[in-house]
């Protein structure tokens, strides 16, 4: 690969995950674009960039993909997939919720009558 050629990114994106910017919850996500780097050098392309980070205000949790090998390019789109499949499904739920508890109407509690001996 020359050295001036640029790396190149399928996904290279990073977001703030709350409305509120001062708060410091995050996604990262970076898949390499290795499909340009030469057979002949398998570090380039068997190595490439693969990261997915989550963060809230407290905690903080990185993902491995390796895919060096057959089997780890399998497990790799095997975690990918059961990820994107329980966010999805958190997500769904939550809409759910959201729009039913926006559906609800408050009910105030009655005032008690006093008693004439209180």
């Amino acid at each position: 690969m020359s050295k001036n050629q640029r790396t190149k990114y399928h996904v290279r994106k990073r977001m703030f995950l709350n409305r509120d910017l001062d708060m410091r919850a995050f996604a990262i996500g970076i898949v390499e674009d290795t499909r340009h780097i030469p057979n002949d050098n398998e570090n380039g392309w068997q190595y490439g960039t693969i990261q997915l980070n989550l963060a809230d205000c407290y905690r903080h949790v990185s993902f491995d993909f390796s895919m060096d090998t057959k089997e780890s390019r399998l497990d790799s789109l095997y975690k990918i997939r059961r990820i994107a499949q329980i966010v999805n499904a958190v997500r769904d739920a939550i809409e759910i919720e959201a729009k039913s508890i926006e559906n609800r109407k408050i009910v105030k509690p009655k005032a008690k009558a006093k008693s004439a001996a209180g």
